[in-house]
C-alpha cells in the first residue's frame, strides 16, 4: 500500500514538473505574447496580447513595436527580391522553352502599389514577381506586416502586427486588379474575419 501511495505521489510530481515545462515552453515561444499570468487553484493561465492590447502601449513600446514591425518589412522585401522567378505559366499545351520571363511576368497580376480599406486604414504592396510584401497602416502608423505569393488570382499572406499577433490573409484579387476580398484568420484564435481592400 505504501509504495502505490508513493507511485501515485510520483506521479502526481511528474505530472506537475511535466505541466511547469510545457509553461515555461509556452512562455518562452510566446514571451512577448502574453499580457497577462495568473496562477490559482485551477493551475497557471495565460492570457494572450490582443491587437486591441496596443492601445495600453507606453510611447516608448509602440516605438518599438513600430520599429520591429519596420525591420520585418525591410527584411521581409529584401527576401522577395532574392527568391527565383518561376518561368511556367502552367500552360501545359506551350513547351517550357518557349517561355520567356516577360511572358510569365505578364501572367502575374500587378497588384503594387497603394490600397484603402473602409474603414480608413491603409495598405502598401511591394511585388516581385509572385512574390508580396504587405504593409497595413491604421491612422498613419503601421500596424500590421506580412509577406506571400500570388497564384493565379489568389494571394496568400503570412502577417504579423504590432501586438506580435500572427495572422493569414486569403485573398482573392478581382479582375480588374482594384479589389481584393477575402478573409483575416488570427493563428492563435483560429477566428476569421472578412477584409475588403480597394485601390
Amino acid at each position: 500500500m505504501g509504495d502505490e501511495k508513493s507511485a501515485s505521489q510520483s506521479t502526481m510530481k511528474l505530472g506537475l514538473w511535466l505541466t511547469f515545462i510545457a509553461f515555461l515552453l509556452i512562455v518562452a515561444v510566446f514571451h512577448s505574447k502574453i499580457s497577462e499570468i495568473t496562477f490559482g487553484e485551477k493551475g497557471v493561465s495565460a492570457k494572450m496580447m490582443s491587437p486591441q492590447d496596443t492601445n495600453k502601449f507606453s510611447a516608448q513600446e509602440r516605438q518599438n513595436a513600430q520599429q520591429a514591425l519596420s525591420q520585418r518589412v525591410s527584411t521581409l522585401e529584401e527576401q522577395a527580391k532574392s527568391q527565383p522567378q518561376s518561368t511556367h505559366t502552367g500552360d501545359a499545351q506551350e513547351p517550357q522553352s518557349q517561355l520567356t520571363n516577360a511572358t510569365y511576368q505578364a501572367t502575374i497580376p500587378n497588384i503594387a502599389g497603394y490600397w484603402g480599406a473602409v474603414d480608413g486604414s491603409a495598405y502598401m504592396i511591394t511585388q516581385n514577381g509572385n512574390y508580396v510584401v504587405f504593409q497595413g497602416y491604421s491612422n498613419g502608423v503601421l500596424s500590421v506586416a506580412g509577406n506571400g505569393q500570388i497564384s493565379g488570382s489568389d494571394l496568400t499572406l503570412q502577417t504579423t502586427n504590432l501586438a506580435y499577433r500572427a495572422g493569414t490573409l486569403s485573398l482573392q484579387i478581382s479582375q480588374d486588379l482594384r479589389q481584393l476580398n477575402g478573409t483575416y484568420t488570427d493563428v492563435m484564435t483560429n477566428q476569421s474575419f472578412p477584409i475588403q481592400i480597394y485601390r
